[in-house]
């Protein structure tokens, strides 16, 4: 393995239940579909969020322009994840990954991602089961805090870290895709028709029913912000 791959962690194929439990009706941000039973393909997913150490080798090799508040102290230590990254930056590290290991590397989609994150568990609000998200993942903090290094939290059932809170992830499908209801955030004056996915809650989260495994959020893939990251994914 070349020392710029992550390390990732293998999801077997198999038929599991997604957007479980039902969303609330007085849910007041996107609701979700669900329970459904999925066929899902074998995939491998990264065990951590690239880091900014990782992403520092990439900006270094392309010249490929740095995130938003990259020079932010709170935002400083390698071992965090990056963030400040828009879905077309993960895209174009995706690109400069395969380009250097000649493997498919990619964002992951959004039901891999959801199975991911459960961990194996059937049901459940989130990574860990269906406990409150207090002392089990990074959230309710503000716009002039930051994520926690990778790893700060007990792993989920699949030995991935930080499947909720920490820093938004990015997925490879637009919203209109993926969802029922209608794609709506246009902060960049784009289309809310290319929209992309985002998943799992950040540090900044206030509301803890956002850190569910089945809830998708959506913005535009140029947006940058403080809370936003990725993961890699790998697979046909």
């Amino acid at each position: 393995m070349s020392p710029i791959e992550p390390e990732w962690v293998n999801i077997p194929a198999g038929i599991v239940t997604l957007g479980a439990p039902r969303c609330p009706d007085d849910f007041p941000l996107h609701h979700w579909r669900g329970p459904r039973r999925v066929e899902v393909k074998e995939f491998q997913i990264a065990r951590y969020a690239v880091t900014r150490g990782e992403y520092e080798r990439f900006l270094n090799d392309t010249r490929h322009p740095a995130p938003v508040d990259w020079q932010d102290h709170a935002l400083a230590d390698p071992r965090q994840p990056v963030c400040g990254v828009s879905a077309e930056d993960a895209d174009a590290y995706c690109r400069w990954l395969r380009a250097k290991t000649a493997k498919a590397y990619r964002l992951p989609h959004a039901d891999e991602w959801e199975t991911a994150a459960r961990g194996g568990l059937e049901g459940k609000k989130f990574p860990w089961g269906d406990d409150p998200p207090d002392g089990q993942c990074h959230f309710g903090l503000t716009g002039k805090d930051g994520p926690l290094p990778v790893g700060s939290f007990p792993a989920n059932g699949f030995g991935l870290y930080d499947m909720a809170g920490n820093i938004w992830q990015w997925l490879a499908d637009r919203y209109v895709d993926v969802a029922d209801d209608k794609p709506g955030n246009t902060p960049t004056g784009k289309s809310a028709a290319i929209n992309r996915v985002l998943v799992g809650g950040s540090f900044m989260t206030a509301d803890p029913d956002c850190l569910r495994v089945a809830y998708r959020h959506e913005d535009p893939p140029d947006l940058r912000h403080r809370c936003l990251g990725f993961r890699v994914a790998m697979g046909t």
